[in-house]
C-alpha cells in the first residue's frame, strides 16, 4: 500500500497502478535500475516528459487520433471559442468537448451524458512522482557531473511546469490576499514512500514551491546547450519563471525573467515570411524554445467544411485588424467566411511534418507579452510600449504597421488584447480570465456565453445558451471522486459546479 501511495499520491485507483506498474517494468527505463545518468536520461524522457505524437500522424478521422495530450480541453471553455453548425451530420467535432464547452456541473460527461474519467489529473501526478525520484537520483549519483546537473534542472522545471497547470485548473487564481488558506492541490516533492493520505496543499504553498524549483533549475541549466526543443533549457524555465511571477503579481521580477529570454532570444517569426499551408509551429522557427504533449486542437478545427464543429469565436477574431499577417498565420478562412485555426496546418492534402503541443509549446513571444504587462503594471509606459512594438512589427507589413503609445488602462487593455491575439488556443485563456479578475491595480472580468446548437436541413437550432459569469464556482474543475475516495475525505473537494443539464 506504500508504493501505491507514492505512486498515484491520491489519483484514480486504475490509472495509479497502471503508473506503479510502468516503475518497475524491468528495462532500461526502470528506476530501480537507473543507477548512471544514460539511464536515468531514459527514465526523464520515458516517465518525466510528457508522450508527444510523432509521425505518421493520422489523416483520414477524427476518430483515429492518438491522444497524448494532458488537459486536452484546456481551449474549449472560454471566450475564444464558439460552435459552427450549420447543418444535420453524423460526424460531431464537438462531441469530445461537450461537458467542457458547455460547463456542465461534471465537465467530463459525454454529449449524451455518459460519464467519462479526468484522466489528466492522474498523468501529471504520474510524472511529478517520477521527475520527484529523478531530481533526487541525479543529486546521488556521480558518474557525470555535468550530465547529472542538466537532469536535475530539467526534472525541477517538469515539476514546476506540472504544478503550473494544476494549481491553475483545480484551485482559484493567485490572489496575494487568499492565497495562503486558500485550497490549491495535493503537493508532493520527496522521493519517498509517505504513508498517508494527501491533503490539499494552498495556493501559495504550491507557488511557492514552483519559485524554487526555477530558481534551482536555471541555475542547472545556465549555459547548458539545448539538445533538441523537446528538452527544456534555461530559456524554458526563464519563461515559466516570469509567467508564474506574473500570475503572482511580482510584477519586478516577471519583468526581470522575461529580459533574459529577450537578451538571449530576441529574434522572433516576421510573418512576413510566413508561406499559405505551411505551420506557424515549427521546431526550426527562432521563436520556438520548448514544447511537450500532444496537440489537441488541430483535431477540433475540420479538415474540410464540416457541419458541427468548434470554431475560433467572432469575438477573437473581431480583436484582428484586417491587415494583421497572423490572419493567415493562425487561421484558414473558409468560403463561407468562416476561420479555423491552423498554427499547426492540416488538410485534406496537407499533413504536417511535426505536430508541436497547443497548451505547452513555449516561445518567445510570450516573454514579450509578460514583460509588456510587467511594465505596465509597474508604471513603465516606455518599456511596455517597447516590448508590444517590437513584437506587432514581426505581426505586420512595414508599410501596415503602427506603433502603440498607450498609459494607464488603455495600455492594460491593448496588451491583454494582445495576449489573445498572438497566444490564443496556446492554453493561456482560461487561465489569464481567472487571474484578471484578482488583479489588484485594474481587475477585469467578464461574462461568456456559449451556444449548443441542433443541426437541421438548412441550418441549425439552438438548443442551449449557456452563461458564466464572473466568480462562477465553474472556473474551477471538480477534483476527481475516486482521489478524494481513495484519501477518505482527506482532500477536499471543490465548491459544487452548477446544473446546466438540458
Amino acid at each position: 500500500m506504500k508504493w501505491f501511495k507514492v505512486c498515484m499520491i491520491c489519483f484514480v485507483l486504475v490509472v495509479a497502478i497502471t503508473g506503479c506498474k510502468k516503475f518497475l517494468d524491468e528495462n532500461s527505463q526502470s528506476l530501480q535500475y537507473a543507477d548512471n545518468w544514460q539511464r536515468l536520461q531514459e527514465v526523464l524522457v520515458g516517465d518525466g516528459y510528457m508522450p508527444h505524437l510523432l509521425p505518421p500522424f493520422p489523416t483520414n478521422s477524427y476518430k483515429e487520433k492518438p491522444d497524448p495530450s494532458y488537459m486536452s480541453w484546456l481551449n474549449v471553455m472560454d471566450d475564444d471559442i464558439a460552435e459552427n453548425v450549420t447543418g444535420p451530420a453524423f460526424f460531431d467535432g464537438r462531441q469530445d468537448y461537450f461537458g467542457m464547452f458547455t460547463w456542465q456541473a461534471n465537465p467530463f460527461v459525454s454529449y449524451n451524458y455518459g460519464f467519462n474519467n479526468d484522466d489528466s489529473w492522474s498523468k501529471f501526478y504520474v510524472n511529478i512522482n517520477a521527475v520527484n525520484v529523478i531530481a533526487q537520483k541525479a543529486a546521488d549519483l556521480k558518474d557525470n557531473p555535468e550530465e547529472l546537473k542538466r537532469i536535475r534542472g530539467e526534472a525541477l522545471f517538469l515539476r514546476a511546469e506540472y504544478y503550473f497547470y494544476m494549481v491553475n485548473t483545480y484551485a482559484l487564481a493567485y490572489n496575494r490576499k487568499t492565497a495562503s488558506t486558500d485550497p490549491g492541490v495535493p503537493l508532493k516533492i520527496t522521493e519517498y514512500i509517505e504513508d498517508k493520505f494527501f491533503t490539499r496543499s494552498t495556493v501559495d504553498s504550491v507557488y511557492q514551491q514552483m519559485v524554487v524549483d526555477l530558481k534551482e533549475a536555471e541555475g542547472l541549466l545556465d549555459g547548458v546547450q539545448q539538445t533538441s526543443i523537446y528538452h527544456a533549457d534555461v530559456n524554458a524555465v526563464n519563461i515559466l519563471q516570469s509567467r508564474v511571477y506574473l500570475y503572482m503579481q511580482d510584477w519586478q521580477n516577471a519583468a526581470v525573467a522575461a529580459d533574459k529570454v529577450i537578451a538571449r532570444r530576441a529574434q522572433l517569426f516576421n510573418l512576413a515570411q510566413y508561406k499559405p499551408e505551411t505551420s506557424f509551429f515549427n521546431s526550426a522557427s527562432p521563436e520556438a524554445i520548448f514544447t511537450q504533449g500532444g496537440n489537441s486542437m488541430i483535431f477540433t478545427s475540420p479538415l474540410q467544411q464540416q457541419l458541427k464543429v468548434l470554431m475560433p469565436s467572432p469575438d477573437l477574431m473581431g480583436l484582428y485588424q484586417p491587415r494583421d499577417l497572423r490572419l493567415k498565420a493562425f487561421f484558414e478562412q473558409g468560403s463561407n467566411g468562416i476561420y479555423r485555426y491552423t498554427k499547426v496546418y492540416r488538410s485534406n492534402t496537407v499533413t504536417p511534418v511535426e505536430i508541436l503541443s497547443d497548451s505547452y509549446f513555449m516561445r518567445n513571444a510570450e516573454a514579450y507579452l509578460n514583460k509588456a504587462e510587467a511594465a505596465a503594471m509597474l508604471d513603465q509606459p516606455a518599456g511596455a510600449n517597447a516590448a508590444l512594438n517590437t513584437l506587432r512589427a514581426a505581426r505586420f507589413l512595414p508599410a501596415d504597421f503602427t506603433p502603440v503609445n498607450l498609459s494607464g488602462v488603455p495600455l492594460v487593455n491593448f496588451i491583454r488584447d494582445e495576449r489573445r491575439r498572438e497566444l490564443c488556443f496556446e492554453g493561456h485563456r482560461w487561465f489569464d480570465l481567472k487571474r484578471y479578475a484578482v488583479n489588484e491595480k485594474y481587475p477585469f472580468t467578464k461574462k461568456i456565453v456559449h451556444t449548443w446548437s441542433d443541426g437541421v436541413v438548412g441550418g441549425a437550432v439552438i438548443r442551449a445558451t449557456l452563461t458564466l459569469e464572473p466568480g462562477d464556482p465553474d472556473y474551477l474543475l471538480p477534483i476527481p471522486p475516486p482521489a478524494i475516495l481513495f484519501n477518505q475525505g482527506a482532500l477536499a473537494p471543490n465548491p459544487a459546479r452548477q446544473d446546466r443539464t438540458f
